[in-house]
């Protein structure tokens, strides 16, 4: 009896932190910083700092000196250079139930993208909007520069 109970107790535990973990489930870290590199989220600008964590619709944005390196959970990796600005607006890695995408939105800078297991397993999930343009990954890396509008 005692052992049905713990094992009642331990699945419905795992459910819960299994739950929780869904609900914040972060998309990759930064890897390491260089200059100024500001998270911005919601309606905050954080100061990057090497492990945070990014989530869905967070934006990476670099200063006049700033880089920042990047490390998604697919084990992509991202490199943005001075004066960058990029949106992670889609990111879905679950390999088991066969889903995965990721949509970056560059606005202006240089970002340089290594790829990981999404774009191998399903190369036409991942997908980097510019002002301009759309580029799609058909390769394992690429470079964007994206000129910064008359605005900015």
């Amino acid at each position: 009896m005692k052992k049905i109970v713990f094992a009642s107790c331990f699945f419905l535990l795992a459910g819960v932190f299994s739950a929780m973990a869904a609900e914040t489930k972060n998309i990759g870290f930064i890897k390491n910083t260089s200059g100024q590199v500001l998270i911005g989220r919601a309606q905050e600008m954080i100061p990057a700092k090497v492990n945070d964590k990014l989530f869905p619709n967070d934006n990476l944005i670099t200063g006049e000196n700033g880089s920042v390196g990047v490390i998604l959970q697919d084990n992509s990796v991202l490199s943005l250079g001075p004066k960058s600005k990029v949106n992670f607006s889609n990111f879905v890695f679950n390999p088991v139930e066969e889903k995965s995408s990721f949509v970056a939105k560059i606005r202006k800078g240089t970002v340089v993208y290594l790829t990981g297991l999404i774009a191998k397993l399903n190369p036409q999930a991942v997908r980097f909007e510019t002002p301009t343009a759309v580029c799609g990954v058909r390769g394992t890396h690429f470079a964007i520069k994206v000129d910064a509008p008359k605005e900015d």
